[in-house]
């Protein structure tokens, strides 16, 4: 049997960056389509929630114990991830207030949402697998 260790920094920084990278390839990928802004938002919603499930679910998979809790702060971490890269790089660089307060709060519901959904999912999916054997 093998022991599982815990979820390290580097699991949660790896997390975080897949979290949003695949909203931010959303975001380049769209720059070459004319589309409408609605449907642009509900799509980079859409890959921030796909995004932090994926990440809250590879993170906690490193966890051998407390997997709701290793969700919550992977999902957290992926916030703390987008602000640094938002607020610190890309608004401080161009000057420009990018996206409101109330983004901000949206995505961070998104990212922690995402990651509890993805921790729920390996919780479930590693019963299942526990009850069979």
């Amino acid at each position: 049997m093998e022991a599982k260790k815990a979820s390290t920094l580097k699991d949660y920084l790896a997390g975080a960056v897949l979290a949003n990278s695949l909203a931010w390839l959303m975001l380049g990928v769209t720059a070459f389509f004319e589309i409408d802004p609605i449907t642009f938002v509900q799509l980079l919603f859409l890959t921030y929630m796909f995004g932090a499930v994926v990440a809250g679910y590879l993170v906690t998979r490193k966890a051998f114990q407390d997997h709701l809790k290793v969700g919550l702060k992977a999902g957290l971490g992926a916030f703390v991830f987008h602000i640094y890269v938002f607020m610190g790089v890309i608004e401080l660089i161009t000057g420009k207030r990018v996206l409101l307060l109330v983004d901000h709060l949206l995505i961070l519901a998104i990212f922690i949402l995402g990651g509890f959904v993805g921790a729920f999912l390996y919780k479930q999916f590693s019963s299942e697998k526990g009850s069979t054997t």
